[in-house]
Order: C-alpha cells, then sequence, then structure tokens
C-alpha cells in the first residue's frame, strides 16, 4: 500500500451502515499498523451554515459518529457541516487542514471520508459503496457515488478482502495515471514501460495489461517483456 491514501465512503441512504464499516476500517488498518495516522472525516449536509471542526475533548460525546470513529482508533478527526453549494470552499479549506498533519507526518497517513456529497467532491483515491442486498431506494447524493464507485459492497463482507480490493486500486490507478503522464500520442517505449513496472514494484505484464485496456501502445520492445 502507498501513502498517503485516501479512501471514500458511500451509501445508498442513512443507515446502511457506513458509520460501522469505517470503524472496522479503522480498527484493522492499526491493528495491522499501529504507526499510521489515520484521519477520519465525518460529514453532513445542512442547509444553516458551513462549518469545519477537528473533533477533541467535544468528540467524546456518547452516540455521535465522530466519537465512534475516535474509539476505533482514529488519530484525527474532523465533523464537517455544509450547505451544498458551499461544498467545493468547504473541501478546499479541509484538504489545506489535512496537507499539514499528512507533511508532519513520517509513518503514513491514510484519510477515510464519510458520506457521499463529501467524497463525491473530494475525489479521494479509492471509493467505496455499500449496497443493500433488497434495495427499492437510492437518494440522488447516492446514485451519483455509485456510478463513480471503485468497489461495491452489497451483504456481508471481510475487512482482510476488502483491504486486498483497495490495493489492488490503488495500483492499477498509479499505473493508469504513469502510462497517462509517460506515453506521447498513444505511444510509450517499452524502457518506460518497465520503469514504470520496477518502480511500482508490479510485474511487467500487469503494466502491459493496463496499457491496452488503454489503447496505449507499447513500441521498441525489448526482450518480449509486454
Amino acid at each position: 500500500m502507498r501513502y498517503p491514501l485516501t479512501i471514500g465512503v458511500g451509501a445508498e441512504k442513512s443507515g446502511a451502515g457506513k458509520t460501522t464499516f469505517v470503524e472496522k476500517l479503522i480498527k484493522h488498518l492499526k491493528n495491522k499498523n499501529h504507526n499510521i495516522q489515520v484521519i477520519a472525516i465525518k460529514y453532513s449536509k445542512s442547509t444553516l451554515y458551513s462549518s469545519i471542526v477537528q473533533e477533541k475533548h467535544y468528540a467524546l460525546k456518547e452516540n455521535k459518529d465522530t466519537t465512534r470513529m475516535k474509539k476505533a482508533g482514529a488519530d484525527i478527526v474532523y465533523f464537517v457541516k455544509a450547505i451544498e453549494e458551499d461544498l467545493p470552499e468547504v473541501v478546499k479549506s479541509l484538504q489545506s487542514e489535512i496537507t499539514k498533519h499528512i507533511q508532519d507526518d513520517k509513518e503514513g497517513s491514510i484519510v477515510v471520508i464519510e458520506g457521499n456529497s463529501l467524497v463525491r467532491v473530494m475525489k479521494p483515491d479509492v471509493i467505496i459503496f455499500l449496497k443493500g442486498l433488497a434495495s427499492t431506494y437510492m437518494k440522488p447524493s447516492a446514485e451519483a457515488i455509485l456510478e463513480i464507485a471503485d468497489l461495491v459492497i452489497e451483504g456481508e463482507y471481510l475487512m482482510e478482502e476488502v483491504m486486498t480490493e483497495i490495493e489492488k486500486i490503488q495500483i492499477r490507478k498509479l499505473i493508469e495515471e504513469h502510462l497517462r503522464e509517460k506515453s506521447k500520442d498513444g505511444k510509450i517505449t517499452c524502457s518506460e514501460a518497465r520503469k514504470i513496472a520496477e518502480q511500482l514494484s508490479v510485474p511487467y505484464i500487469e503494466v502491459g495489461r493496463l496499457a491496452n485496456e488503454l489503447k496505449i501502445k507499447i513500441r521498441k520492445c525489448e526482450l518480449g517483456c509486454f
């Protein structure tokens, strides 16, 4: 897994289990490596005002989602309330705030974002969507997240398997990003493709497969790597 990593969690409706999922995710991350810094963000839509609050003692009130995140092991918790029209500006301020913590962190940081609209605007590295097995209703904000979700979870899940999928998604996106940066006119040299694989510690064939999917031609092929 590469750091920093941002993970967004959305769901079809309120009460679908987003906070429970985030709790399990935070606990799993901290159990695997207690040195990882986890920054958790809870979003709530507002019709009156917009605000960003870093939860400290205030977060320890019982039955609050931010309290659950903190007790699960999150190092820093933010509670974001925003009017829909204010979201872009709120996100800019929030990202600036988060960047300060990430720059000070030496072990690696993972940011976990809960809330459909905030996930949509922040565009995290990996987007997870929780979908019920017998869904009959989905709010508009949920439909928007479902369209861009990298991983859709229906029913029971094992966090170990979820983390494996997150790592695969992250690597895939990093390879695609490097391929697009290095390719010119839809082409990339074999040498450049091999450097991408070596830099990301992935098999050559994985880079070749994604290049094919992106319709990027690998030229001057050496040793039949691709």
